[in-house]
């Protein structure tokens, strides 16, 4: 019965494929036998297709949880590769003349002469979703894959990283169960030839003057241009959207555990649609929805400059970790220091929402730290970029990230000591000038003077907060929630009221006014900045809340980013910390 249906399904998925069927004959996995000999094909070094012969050892597996084909493979090809390398994934082999699967998994610190075949049957079926799945062989059970199966190609190769940001990208992508090694620089040293069977392929999450992706081997194409790869999944998102590129094999090198092949991502050549765990389908033609980043970086203390253009996979789960390493390479390498210091960012984040109505952050900021600056530099960035790709109100495309860093050794760093006000009886809506007296690190104390409105409604004395933005860290307390709980909408006063009425309250209040997507980029954007002086009007009487309280706007985020009505901000050339309070007069209206 199995038999039957498996010829009846198989012959549906090759109908689609075509003028291929008849030119690469299929072995069905019930036709395979111990002692069978053949051949596989993949690449060792630049861009040539070699040849090594494999022998059956036997097919393991039943209907329910997929089929596996052992072999055993040898011959100078291997010799020199150091067995069956990561990066042979999808090699395609041949018994017959008849292609009867693709190399994916070895086992860890075993003989790498052996390893298992991915039926093709089973990666076949990637092109065809509407083919049933019973009746033919499915993927190497998961099971098996987790007692110590090593997908033949999984190591991410970075072309073009600095060392910082290949640390970084270990840190951010290691959750994801990603590794990356350096692949050198990015580019091939000369034109590759096109995609067949055999050939290298990179499945890539970044491309441009900085590359990113995995690489594998080609097992099967036809006219249409399909091609099928890997042999195992490279995240196994299902329906994906990668970069199909070709690759450039540099040598294969040993390790303890599997030897793998070092290359580099080159031209995009199209989009890899399936991302299965039978392994990668894609198609060359069109390439994929992608971010355009454009980092530009400055050394001010040497006068370097630099800069690169990558495009980024439009992946809600990788891109703001992606272009966040991209802005941490591009600054390491123009700074070529790990040490710390100060740096002033600016960052412009074009996107739509899912009505294509244009949405914009557009932010400048300036941070310190101690060691590793270049790791601080891009994490407002990226937060403000999970926020706008992983909300959960709509969908947003984003259109286009520019990013200018420009770096210093220096500590631009300040604390608050005190502040005091030049006029002597203003008038309500008078403005006057605040003298605050800052101390730099290691160095004397220094004034800056900001100007600050009076309320129209002052009265009496009135007491003002003096502080500096880096005592607020507003942004990323901002994030920070929004991450755990989603985009909020206004809350409750706590006035006192039982938890029903509270909650009705807050129905009403929600009622009013739903707090859309657009409304916290609006506050994003005029989010306090780590080097302004926030002077704010603190009335009497409501120093137990906060300024966003007064304003009626409840304890939500978006009143915490807005502040009171009366906050007013001025940027100056160092982060600031701490705050103090000064009070003025007011003189009552003749």
């Amino acid at each position: 019965m199995w038999k039957t249906l498996c010829s009846l399904s198989l012959a549906l998925v090759l109908l689609a494929g075509g003028q291929a069927s008849a030119r690469t004959p299929i072995l069905p996995v019930e036709q395979l036998q111990a002692g069978m000999k053949g051949y596989a094909k993949t690449v060792v070094t630049g861009d040539t297709i070699e040849t090594f012969p494999v022998e059956v050892l036997g097919v393991t597996g039943n209907d329910t949880q997929g089929y596996q084909i052992l072999i055993r493979a040898g011959g100078d090809v291997i010799e020199r590769s150091g067995g069956i390398s990561q990066g042979m994934s999808g090699s395609p082999v041949y018994i017959n003349g008849r292609l009867a699967g693709a190399v994916a998994f070895g086992k860890a610190f075993n003989d790498p002469h052996y390893c298992f075949l991915q039926p093709i049957e089973t990666m076949l079926r990637m092109l065809n979703p509407v083919v049933p799945r019973r009746g033919l062989p499915s993927s190497l059970p998961a099971s098996t894959a987790e007692a110590g199966s090593v997908p033949a190609g999984t190591p991410l190769l970075a072309g073009g990283f600095s060392p910082l940001a290949l640390e970084k990208l270990n840190r951010d992508l290691g959750t994801s169960g990603l590794t990356v090694f350096d692949a050198g620089a990015s580019g091939s040293p000369r034109p590759i030839g096109n995609l067949e069977p055999g050939s290298a392929v990179g499945v890539a999450l970044m491309t441009g003057d900085l590359t990113l992706g995995a690489i594998g081997t080609v097992t099967w194409t036809d006219e249409q241009g399909r091609v099928l790869a890997f042999g195992h999944p490279f995240l196994q998102r299902g329906d994906a959207d990668f970069f199909l590129t070709k690759a450039w094999i540099l040598t294969s090198l040993p390790n303890i555990q599997t030897s793998y092949k070092v290359g580099t991502v080159g031209e995009s050549v199209g989009t890899v649609t399936q991302d299965r765990s039978a392994g990668v389908a894609g198609k060359v033609g069109p390439l994929p929805a992608s971010i355009p980043v454009f980092v530009q970086a400055a050394d001010m203390d040497r006068s370097e400059n630099g800069s690169v253009r990558v495009q980024v996979v439009d992946d809600p789960q990788l891109a703001p970790d992606l272009i966040a390493a991209a802005v941490t390479s591009t600054v390491s390498q123009v700074a070529d220091t790990a040490a710390g210091g100060s740096g002033r960012v600016e960052f412009d984040v074009e996107a739509s929402d899912s009505q294509e109505k244009p949405l914009r952050i557009v932010r400048q900021n300036m941070f310190y730290s101690t060691d590793k600056l270049t790791d601080t530099l891009p994490e407002e960035l990226k937060e403000c970029l999970n926020v706008l790709m992983r909300n959960k109100l709509e969908n947003v495309s984003i259109r286009s990230v520019d990013v200018k860093v420009d770096m210093s050794t220096e500590s631009l760093v300040a604390e608050v000591q005190s502040a005091s006000v030049r006029e002597k009886h203003p008038r309500a809506g008078d403005t006057i000038h605040i003298d605050v007296v800052l101390k730099p690190y290691r160095s004397g104390d220094m004034v800056r003077t900001v100007e600050y409105s009076l309320p129209a409604d002052a009265e009496g004395t009135v007491r003002l907060r003096v502080s500096g933005g880096a005592a607020m860290n507003w942004i990323q307390e901002l994030i920070r929630n929004q991450k755990e709980s989603g985009i909020p909408v206004a809350g409750s006063k706590e006035d006192g009221t039982s938890g029903k009425e509270q909650d009705k309250q807050k129905q009403e209040e929600e009622k009013k006014r739903k707090i859309r997507l657009r409304d916290y980029v609006r506050e994003v954007n005029k989010a306090v900045r780590n080097n302004d002086i926030i002077v704010e009007y603190a009335v009497q009487g409501a120093a137990s809340r906060s300024a966003g309280d007064e304003a009626g706007q409840g304890t939500g985020l978006t009143a915490m980013l807005a502040g009171g009505p009366h906050r007013q901000v001025t940027p100056v050339d160092y982060i600031v910390d701490g705050e103090t309070a000064v009070s003025v007069k007011v003189k009552g209206a003749e």
